[in-house]
């Protein structure tokens, strides 16, 4: 029988929605942990694979336990090469537990922005299959991260450079966000006062608009994504 798949979601508001029902179609069971009131675990031997979703914390705010409970984590699953899969702020969690640095993005992307893939990208299982003329993708995010050392850069975005790297052979972080589901936009335009006042009304406006013709091939790409993660198990 096939270990379940761990899920740490850092806000009520920010499920793994998309992901988590790939995940389920694939015949893989999940367990969702709250980080900020569930136990998070040392190690992961229970465990087939990790997912970290994305929240308005920081992954330099070590003064919180469930942050650095967080990165100790993923600091064990570098070691062991553990399948991760780190969205957002997963993805600076990721790359802190590596060793980089985390920092204030040069752009606050928040809506749809051209993601491309690298030529390191060609032969990955994972983002391998990707069009050289890329696609747009969701972002939702104020901090980036730099490239940890070991890390190969898989896709970029003209803003903000690093967007998709993988940690030895099974670890991937994810600066945009791959699970995304047009209600899930909504809520966090309705919880994301700052960010709905930094677009503006024009700028919420516009990303809602942009719904339709950017989220069906997002979303295709993004459940192969993941499908394509869940074959390295």
């Amino acid at each position: 029988m096939k270990k379940p798949i761990l899920i740490l979601q850092q806000l009520e508001y920010e499920p793994a929605a998309l992901i988590e029902q790939v995940i389920h179609e694939a015949g893989w069971e999940t367990k969702t942990l709250k980080t900020m009131e569930d136990p998070i675990p040392q190690v992961l031997l229970r465990y087939s694979g990790l997912v970290i979703m994305g929240g308005h914390m920081s992954a330099n705010d070590t003064h919180l336990g469930f942050i650095t409970k967080q990165i100790r984590l993923l600091e064990w699953c570098i070691r062991y090469d553990f399948p991760v899969l780190g969205i957002c702020l997963g993805s600076q969690l990721l790359a802190k537990a590596a060793g980089a640095n985390v920092i204030k993005s040069p752009l606050r992307e928040l809506g749809w922005y051209h993601l491309r893939p690298t030529f390191y990208a060609q032969e990955d299982p994972v983002f391998g299959k990707m069009l050289a003329s890329g696609l747009k993708i969701f972002q939702w995010h104020g901090e980036t991260f730099e490239l940890p050392e070991q890390a190969t850069l898989l896709a970029t975005c003209p803003e903000v450079i690093n967007q998709v790297f993988r940690i030895k052979s099974r670890l991937y972080g994810l600066q945009f966000h791959a699970e995304m589901t047009e209600d899930l936009i909504l809520a966090w335009i309705k919880h994301g006062s700052s960010e709905a006042a930094y677009l503006g009304e024009e700028g919420v406006d516009e990303l809602i608009n942009h719904i339709p013709r950017y989220l069906p091939a997002a979303r295709e790409y993004c459940s192969f994504i993941v499908k394509s993660w869940l074959k390295l198990l």
